[in-house]
Order: C-alpha cells, then sequence, then structure tokens
C-alpha cells in the first residue's frame, strides 16, 4: 500500500470534525459579542443618565434658577445622551426647605433580537445643596 493512501485511510473519520467544531463554537462566539455590546449601551446610558440628572441638579440648585430649569436641562441632556430612547426614561424634581433633589428612572430595550420585552433598569438621583447669598460681617 501506498503512504499517502495509507494516511488518507488513517484520518478520514476526521474530515468534518473541523466543520463540526465551528457549527458549534460561532454561535456561543456570537452570543459573547452580543453580550458584550449590550453591556457597553448599557453602560453608556447610564453614564448619560447620571450625569444628566447630576447637571440638572447643578442648574436647579443655582440661585437665579428654578427647579423646572434643572429638570428640563436633565431632559435636553438625555435627549442628546440617548437619542430615541429618552422616551422610557422620566426626569422629576423635588425642591426641599434647603436642597434640590432630581430623579431620573426608566428602562433600556436589550438589543437581543429574540428578547423584545426584555430592558435593564436605569436610575440616578442627584441631591444638592441649594446656592444663596449669605452676607458676612461689616467690617
Amino acid at each position: 500500500m501506498n503512504l499517502a493512501r495509507l494516511t488518507v485511510e488513517r484520518f478520514a473519520w476526521q474530515r468534518g470534525q473541523g466543520m463540526v467544531e465551528a457549527a458549534i463554537t460561532f454561535p456561543l462566539l456570537l452570543l459573547t459579542a452580543i453580550g458584550l455590546v449590550q453591556f457597553a449601551l448599557f453602560a453608556h446610558a447610564q453614564n448619560v443618565v447620571t450625569g444628566a440628572v447630576q447637571d440638572g441638579a447643578r442648574v436647579a440648585a443655582s440661585e437665579d434658577r428654578s427647579l423646572a430649569d434643572g429638570v428640563s436641562h436633565a431632559r435636553a441632556l438625555l435627549g442628546a445622551g440617548l437619542g430615541r430612547s429618552v422616551e422610557d426614561v422620566t426626569v422629576s424634581g423635588t425642591d426641599g426647605a434647603d436642597a434640590i433633589s432630581v430623579e431620573a428612572q426608566g428602562r433600556m430595550r436589550l438589543i437581543i433580537p429574540w428578547a423584545a420585552d426584555a430592558t435593564l433598569p436605569l436610575a440616578a438621583r442627584s441631591v444638592l445643596s441649594k446656592e444663596r447669598f449669605r452676607a458676612g460681617p461689616s467690617r
């Protein structure tokens, strides 16, 4: 028998092994990639919500501004940062005696197509003291 033919017959049972390994590995690799992208999108959205609430509270706590100014500022930042998904996030504010509180809550839809109704929670709250002028002792 010829050596080449002996080698081919010896490894004939391995012919489809690479194809089977690829068929098993590719979906797992694809799910991992989608999961990483979803995590990055969620982290971005949470950072946008946190930053918008903090900046809205800063505007509302300013001496010459109101709570409505801070809430509308936070909504504008959410619209700029999150785009179309801003409808899923609500912004509210509370005006206390010495402090302003701005809070945002909502949900983010997943990018996975077969999980149509699945969402992740988005929430942030910021509390700041109101700015006010205090006269010092006269000299």
